[in-house]
């Protein structure tokens, strides 16, 4: 898909990753930690750690930004008979300012939403059934998913490193300020996740 998006938009050529795109996406994730916390004022606790991780990500190496889905995840990808699988909603995630969707951006974002998606199935699965656990389902399918990536593009997300886990802590914050408004009993998924991530949860400082 990512390749196919940068072939066939030559008018959208890659915008090359300058220290300033880079400091107004790590802004825009900062920004959705601030509507999240907002909305779950127990994500303090994961403060320090986000901010640690936003810095590393900022330090990181940065492919070029190029258009992407936006909102890519397993409610947009349908086996069609005849015609085999097929991509829907190019539009972007719908929370985010239009601003946002309408930039190029990086395919590690789509990768992060697939990412998240499989642990929502699997965490759907937990919500539904108390006492069941899908995390060996959810880790088989996202390596699977990561390795065929890898197979197709050849290059592998997981070299990213803190970037990819930046995007990753990104779309589960997204997720946070989505269910608190639309579907609070669903938010111990994404808060799971979270809590998964960014497994030391460091105490607030005390005036």
């Amino acid at each position: 898909m990512h390749a196919i998006l940068r072939d066939t938009l030559p008018a959208e050529a890659a915008e090359a990753a300058d220290e300033g795109r880079i400091a107004e996406t790590i802004e825009e994730m900062r920004t959705r930690f601030r509507s999240a916390l907002a909305e779950v004022p127990d994500l303090q606790a994961h403060a320090v750690g986000i901010d640690g991780l936003y810095a590393a990500a900022a330090a990181a190496s940065w492919p070029d930004f190029q258009r992407i889905h936006g909102d890519y995840h397993l409610g947009q990808v349908l086996d069609v008979p005849e015609r085999g699988w097929v991509l829907l909603d190019f539009e972007g995630e719908p929370l985010r300012p239009l601003a946002e969707r309408n930039r190029t951006d990086q395919p590690l974002r789509d990768i992060a939403g697939m990412l998240r998606s499989f642990d929502y199935a699997g965490g759907s699965v937990e919500q539904q059934n108390r006492g069941e656990s899908a995390r060996d389902w959810v880790t088989a399918t996202q390596e699977a998913f990561l390795a065929g990536y890898t197979e197709e593009s050849g290059h592998d997300p997981r070299d990213a490193g803190p970037l990819l886990s930046a995007y990753i802590v990104d779309k589960a914050l997204y997720e946070v300020v989505y269910e608190a408004r639309n579907r609070p009993d669903w938010l111990t998924i994404p808060l799971a996740a979270i809590d998964r991530l960014l497994p030391t949860a460091l105490p607030t400082k005390e005036n």
